[in-house]
């Protein structure tokens, strides 16, 4: 057999399951993989393919607003003389081949949907020098420049027969706090509007939900802790709790064998779920196993907004989730989308109200983005059927039905997009703060006075957003100019003040928690960019 090398390239601020899915299975069919951090930049993957030599190279794309620099690191590679086999996967490849090849000059091909199988054959047949175009699960431009695609590649319909992912090259022990992902599921049974994940398991011939067995899924638990020195788990599951009491019972299997086991003395993880399956009943036996994080897909707090998006609950379901969060002593991030297609200043005054009640105590930090109508959703086709949906090459956006929302928008980027979505601004930094000081083991014990006052900084950090978001839409529904007006002008200086003595205090109390840190950022990375997924539709809920 030829043995071939698949140079494997994407972003990972913690473990890339799905990359590391794909290079596990190609070292079971024999084959060797490399992986290279996207974030490496464009001359990192180009030194990687001349010293490594793939017979392929394979990317990731997470969402499409990232597709432009991927685009750049193909055509650094290109560039540089590299003419090796070059393939996109992820959700918007799988959904739009057509504009990504097009899109992206120097790509070969897309791998559609799940690649585990598919990328193996890839890389077998281009090894061998063999048809390649005929591999089952992937799209290419024929001769005649129109879309090929070949029929659908097997699947799992036993995720434990896949091997575990390949973390040989990732070294925990350098950490601070040891954290490793891990999936025990794929797949969602929900229908929200603005999420591909239901999509994508559909068109992949999975639909619903997989999970694996318990037991093997602690196997690698306990691999990963005792063997690797793992102390947190970041469980990626689209939602661990989705699937009704089946579902339930198989969560409390797991949670009861890492008791079994006495894992749960040591181990800590974070779980991603709906509001409604928030019940202490449900979650008690998941905290006594080591649950201390939660991230809740909860979106919107305008009960109309809650219907766009096809959530199928109310806003008193999620004011009810974080009180028996806060009663189990579970901390917890969200996903809010403060805009959406059909809002009016009615529902972004009721989402802010809503976010007032909902973390005013600091006990999660507030943020909000406005959703974007991605590739596979259902959002994207109704806008569309409106005729509002604007595409420019990988950009997607739509106008508001009232264009002082327009004017809105722009404004709070302008005003607050230092705060809400800056990697360095102070809601990442707040949300490490957050989680890290609530975060108890063994090794890293709770400072109850750090924990109180990373809370009251973070209740002075959502007051001051909601206070000035709320004073913004009164002025520009009054009719002023968001970039013309004085008092909004005012608005801003008084909120970038005020957020700046906020980060300050926030940069004080991590160095307080860690003071010889340098990656003290990476769980605030993590929690961001799963803010992103939930809010704009890679897995949501």
């Amino acid at each position: 057999m030829n043995v071939a090398r698949v140079l494997l390239v994407g972003y990972e601020d913690w473990d890339n399951l799905g990359l590391r899915y794909l290079a596990s299975r190609l070292r079971e069919a024999g084959h060797v993989p490399l992986f290279v951090p996207f974030s490496e930049g464009p001359e990192a993957v180009a030194a990687a393919a001349r010293t490594f030599e793939p017979n392929l190279i394979g990317f990731s794309l997470i969402f499409q607003f990232f597709a432009p620099a991927f685009g750049e690191t193909v055509a650094a590679l290109r560039a540089a003389g590299v003419r090796t086999h070059i393939t996109f996967g992820g959700h918007f490849a799988s959904f739009e081949p057509e504009r990504m090849l097009r899109g992206l000059g120097g790509t070969d091909s897309v791998v559609r949907f799940e690649g585990e199988e598919t990328i193996v054959e890839l890389a077998e047949r281009l090894v061998a020098g063999a048809e390649w175009r005929t591999v089952p699960g992937i799209a290419f431009l024929g001769n005649d420049g129109s879309l090929v695609e070949t029929r659908a590649a097997p699947v799992r319909d036993d995720l434990d027969t896949l091997p575990w992912p390949d973390r040989d090259d990732i070294d925990y022990s350098s950490m601070r706090l040891p954290t490793a992902s891990m999936l025990a599921s794929r797949g969602c049974p929900w229908k929200c509007s603005f999420c591909s994940i239901t999509s994508f398991y559909d068109r992949n011939g999975t639909k619903g939900r997989r999970r694996r067995d318990p037991t093997r899924v602690v196997d690698e638990v306990e691999y990963l802790h005792r063997e690797r020195g793992v102390e947190v788990i970041l469980w990626q599951d689209d939602d661990f709790l989705a699937g009704g009491p089946v579902a339930r019972r198989w969560a409390h299997e797991i949670a009861d064998e890492m008791i079994r086991r006495e894992l749960h003395h040591e181990l800590r993880w974070k779980i991603s779920c709906r509001s409604d399956e928030v019940d202490a009943s449900v979650l008690a036996p998941l905290v006594e196993a080591g649950l201390t994080h939660v991230y809740l897909g909860v979106e919107a707090g305008d009960a109309n907004d809650l219907k766009h998006l096809n959530k199928l609950l109310k806003p008193a379901v999620h004011l009810r989730a974080s009180k028996v969060l806060r009663g189990l002593d579970v901390s917890f991030d969200f996903g809010f989308m403060l805009l959406n297609p059909w809002s009016t200043f009615a529902s972004v005054r009721n989402n802010l109200a809503f976010l007032r009640t909902f973390v005013g105590d600091g006990a999660s930090l507030a943020g909000f983005c406005r959703m974007l109508p991605y590739a596979g959703t259902p959002v994207a086709n109704r806008i569309a059927a409106e005729g509002r949906i604007l595409v420019d090459g990988f950009d997607v956006d739509y106008g508001f039905l009232d264009p002082r929302l327009d004017a809105f928008y722009n404004w709070t980027l302008y005003a607050l997009s230092g705060r809400n979505t800056s990697a360095g601004g102070s809601a990442n930094l707040l949300r490490l703060l957050l989680y890290e000081a609530h975060l108890d083991t063994p090794r890293h014990p709770r400072d109850p006075a750090l924990l109180y006052a990373a809370r009251t900084l973070a209740a002075e950090s959502n007051e001051l957003l909601v206070t000035v978001t709320e004073q913004a839409v009164d002025l520009i529904e009054a009719g002023s100019d968001p970039f013309g007006d004085p008092e909004l002008e005012a608005l801003r200086q008084v909120h970038e003040e005020e957020d700046q003595r906020i980060l300050t205090t926030a940069r004080r109390l991590l160095l307080r928690m860690a003071p010889s840190d340098p990656n003290m950022h990476g769980h605030a990375r993590e929690s961001g960019r799963k803010e992103c997924e939930w809010q704009q539709g890679g897995s949501a809920h």
